[in-house]
């Protein structure tokens, strides 16, 4: 089985670890444990038994989760390691080779390359880069013929937008009126840096299904635990492709996930997110207004910032330019697909995008792009 290189993931491995000034992440700045968990909860994990527990989940972690997602049950809940498994079981439950899935681009492109080693057809719906990078309906509509199953992320990743009522309504008459599946990946809703908190997609036709994970607004992306929640046949398909993958994700992970997702402390840990978020926003929003050659659109969600530049490197050139010259680290839009814009990370402590920004503009002086 053949796989393309997943060229964002393969360069984080690569070089997020060896650079003073990290700015590839998507996610708010981890969480300890001793934010999660009072004192003496915490030093109850030393004499946790680290057995398997329950493989599909705990009772409390799984109602927990679907607390979140309204109408939802923990029977329509399958917990995974990452959001990165929970799509790729759902893949495999959902779809079969040969089978036609339409996704949304620029997006996290693991549905792109894992479901084309898979055998799937992949096509890809661009979105309107210039409606701000909403669903184009009429285009969604001329490639919905043999649809099985669309992909989308919202809000989306790299730009950070949110799915407009009129993205909503489209995808979800389209899906409707094919018979088709509609996966929505949600890792980034509750890291919202302007307006209410997005609406989730779950509930809103019999064939959604929702991925998402503690990764990116809950900043805990060291449990490695992610979710599925769909129809309760989705969840046992799901499973079984489970049992043949990672069986189970960790009993720590769980006791910890359930605690960060009690809907108290769940609301406390997204609001020290958006906090974050919100401030480092601004600070690039100001970057970008002083620099004539820089322009973005302001996310809505999520700890990211896809900036758009005017000049003639190759963006993934700039990347490792700017990692080699100047220690900081930054994701190519040529990752995406997308060239002349680069993703930096807004959910990084401050002082790090206050300094990463400020030795981008010393490596662009140093070559007359400033």
């Amino acid at each position: 089985m053949q796989f393309d290189t997943f060229l964002m993931e393969r360069n984080q491995t690569l070089y997020e670890n060896g650079v003073e000034i990290n700015l590839t992440e998507s996610g708010v700045h981890p969480c300890t444990i001793e934010e999660i968990l009072p004192a003496d909860h915490a030093q109850a994990l030393l004499r946790q038994p680290l057995g398997y527990g329950w493989t599909d989940g705990r009772p409390d972690l799984r109602a927990a989760i679907a607390n979140w997602y309204p109408g939802a049950s923990a029977s329509n809940v399958l917990v995974t390691n990452g959001s990165s498994e929970a799509t790729m079981i759902a893949l495999m439950a959902l779809v079969d080779p040969g089978d036609k899935v339409l996704f949304a681009v620029p997006n996290f492109m693991q549905v792109d390359g894992l479901g084309r080693a898979l055998g799937m057809s992949i096509e890809r719906l661009p979105l309107l880069a210039d409606h701000g990078w909403q669903i184009d309906p009429e285009g969604l509509g001329a490639a919905m013929d043999g649809v099985k199953l669309i992909c989308v992320t919202n809000p989306g990743n790299p730009t950070g937008v949110v799915l407009s009522s009129r993205s909503r309504d489209a995808l979800l008459a389209a899906a409707q009126k094919a018979g088709a599946w509609l996966m929505v990946d949600e890792i980034y809703r509750g890291g919202e840096i302007d307006g209410a908190e997005t609406e989730t997609f779950y509930g809103g036709y019999s064939r959604v299904i929702v991925t998402s994970s503690l990764s990116k607004s809950f900043a805990c992306p060291g449990l490695r635990l992610g979710w599925i929640v769909g129809p309760e046949g989705v969840v046992e398909e799901a499973a079984k492709r489970q049992d043949y993958t990672t069986i189970g994700s960790g009993i720590l992970s769980q006791i910890l996930g359930a605690a960060v997702m009690e809907p108290g402390n769940r609301e406390r840990i997204l609001a020290r997110g958006r906090t974050l978020l919100r401030a480092n926003a601004d600070i690039v929003e100001g970057w970008v207004e002083k620099r004539n050659r820089w322009s973005w659109q302001r996310p809505a969600a999520g700890g990211m910032a896809f900036l758009h530049y005017d000049f003639d490197m190759p963006s993934e050139e700039l990347s490792n330019r700017l990692r080699e010259e100047e220690s900081v680290f930054v994701v190519a839009g040529a990752w995406f697909g997308i060239e002349r814009h680069i993703r930096l990370s807004i959910g990084v402590k401050t002082e790090d995008l206050v300094e990463g920004l400020a030795r981008l503009d010393a490596f662009l002086v140093r070559h007359g792009l400033g």
